[in-house]
């Protein structure tokens, strides 16, 4: 362990026509290295239900009887809930004895598709691609991967289907019934569909703390005691608050509209904590009204490693609280918890040192963002105020020009990772071994939504870097569909919609559409300081 410090021929589709047998092999390879980039592209799907009407029994060849110069392979992928189609045409006439065939056109399409399936429909996303001569060095040209209008795909048995489309680039539109081509594979689809369906898994928020763990010995997961540094201060030496005050009164404040906070909305209570104050006391043990009750809940910021947490009390009768312990691990903030004294690791998030070593927090969700955009989305919300009993110069900041420097002022683990600035602020998320982040610098102007996966969870990212915020999300419900989502701009604090039309919120919750009310599953994420992120979880993906 190393340390670091310091420094077609269907005339509904124009140009399809000419495209033979020979040229379609070609056609069918360069469609499947197209469709597994698909696959393994941010926007594959989650798990899902795999038996029903659409399962792999309708993997096949189909075609259309009355117009049979073209036809249809369609796969079924369940584990991923997805359907790839490509629709190919071939030449209407077979060619004379002793004629070459023709073999490429410039007027040559094809259309490849692949999108999410619900029950026995699938809506797939189209691509156009145009080109492709035999034997010639000049590439066909697709379009972009926003794709190039849709095919809805339905099947009414394991027989029979209707392919609809809209080629938004050709300004074409229909329905083309299809049956197969074979009839090989019904029985293998009926069977499948007389399955009884199996429960949807997905993954849960992660409760490891990272890819490099080291073993559990004597009460502690930390694999050298001297891993854990002496801060400095000693324990609760840098002050809690135990009774925060708040105004609700944001003329007054005072407060830089660009000065960073930590957002909460737990219950009714939507409370604002600036830096400038948590970088002087690092924790707050706080109230909540939680489902009409009363409940503890400790928020934590550790200015080292810009990080921020809310964790639910767990105790009965719910009313420990957590001081600073003047330690820190991998320059990064360590709790204990004053009732059974366990050391706490803010990022790891979860104790380290004690008898309830590995234990997890119950987490809430925080948004750290600018203090301007928290008012806009949430005008009402408390402010903490000053009023902290404490005599601190709350317009200084403790550590100098930390934030500006490559200076590392603790020991941390694991070699340097300088592919971005240390001190960059990023949105991480980490699941099992699999880690990425999301620099806040790369988001949009505007808000910026990313359908991706990290592991085997499919997630949905929402950010943008004039608003200065970053979070992310489970995408797939507890009913095992996978959303797709879009940014909503201008309509804070809703930030996206989903394809169903349901807009939802900064922190997960849909607010219209007929899932209003639900909540995306919160991720093992949070935002950092990279040099933190990368200690704690070495190797991460780098969003570009």
């Amino acid at each position: 362990m190393t340390f670091r410090t310091g420094t077609g021929h269907d005339t509904s589709i124009p140009g399809s026509s000419r495209l033979n047998g020979a040229f379609f092999s070609k056609i069918s390879l360069l469609y499947t290295l197209f469709l597994l980039l698909l696959l393994v592209s941010p926007g594959a799907k989650a798990e899902s239900p795999a038996i029903g009407l659409l399962n792999p029994g309708l993997n096949d060849v189909w075609y259309a009887p009355e117009k049979s110069g073209q036809g249809f392979f369609i796969t079924v992928y369940p584990k991923l809930a997805t359907v790839s189609l490509a629709w190919f045409t071939y030449e209407t006439e077979l060619p004379s004895d002793g004629t070459e065939a023709n073999l490429g056109d410039s007027g040559h399409r094809w259309l490849t598709a692949v999108g999410p399936f619900v029950g026995n429909k699938a809506t797939l996303t189209v691509f156009v691609s145009r080109g492709g001569l035999f034997n010639s060095t000049e590439p066909p040209t697709t379009t972009d991967l926003d794709g190039d209008g849709t095919i809805t795909l339905e099947f009414t048995d394991c027989t029979s289907g209707l392919v609809s489309y809209e080629i938004t680039s050709l300004g074409r539109s229909g329905q083309v019934p299809i049956q197969r081509v074979a009839a090989s594979n019904i029985p293998f689809c009926e069977a499948l569909v007389d399955q009884e369906p199996r429960v949807c898994t997905r993954p849960e928020p992660d409760t490891s703390h990272g890819p490099n763990d080291p073993p559990i010995t004597n009460g502690t997961i930390i694999s050298r005691r001297t891993d854990i540094v002496d801060g400095g201060p000693g324990p609760d030496g840098i002050p809690p608050l135990e009774s925060p005050v708040f105004t609700s009164n944001l003329d007054s404040t005072g407060l830089d509209p660009e000065e960073l906070v930590v957002g909460v909305k737990v219950g009714d209570d939507i409370r604002a904590y600036p830096h400038d104050i948590m970088n002087w006391h690092e924790i707050v043990n706080d109230q909540f009204t939680i489902d009409g009750a009363s409940e503890r809940a400790t928020l934590s910021y550790c200015p080292l490693t810009g990080s921020a947490m809310l964790w639910k009390s767990f105790m009965e009768p719910g009313d420990e609280t957590f001081g600073t312990s003047g330690l820190l691990y991998n320059s990064n903030l360590i709790l204990y918890d004053r009732e059974n004294i366990n050391y706490w690791s803010q990022m790891l998030e979860q104790a380290v040192v004690g008898p309830d070593v590995t234990r997890i927090p119950d987490r809430l969700q925080v948004v750290e963002t600018s203090w301007e955009t928290w008012k806009t989305m949430y005008p009402t919300t408390a402010l903490l105020t000053r009023d902290t009993g404490y005599s601190r110069d709350y317009d200084d900041y403790p550590y100098g020009d930390y934030l500006e420097t490559e200076r590392v002022i603790f020991p941390v683990n694991n070699e340097w990772d300088n592919r971005i600035w240390d001190k960059t602020r990023v949105l991480g998320i980490n699941v099992g071994d699999s880690s990425k982040v999301y620099p806040i610098n790369v988001f949009t102007g505007g808000v910026e939504v990313i359908n991706d996966i990290t592991g085997d969870m499919q997630t949905v990212v929402a950010g943008s870097s004039t608003l200065n915020f970053g979070v992310v999300y489970n995408r797939q419900l507890e009913d095992c569909t996978v959303l797709e989502f879009e940014a909503v701009q201008d309509r804070l604090p809703v930030v996206m919609r989903d394809k169903e039309g349901n807009e939802w919120d900064v922190f997960g919750v849909a607010v219209s559409g007929e899932r209003t009310g639900q909540r995306l599953q919160k991720t093992n994420s949070y935002i950092a300081l990279w040099f933190a992120w990368t200690a704690f979880f070495p190797g991460a993906d780098i969003h570009q």
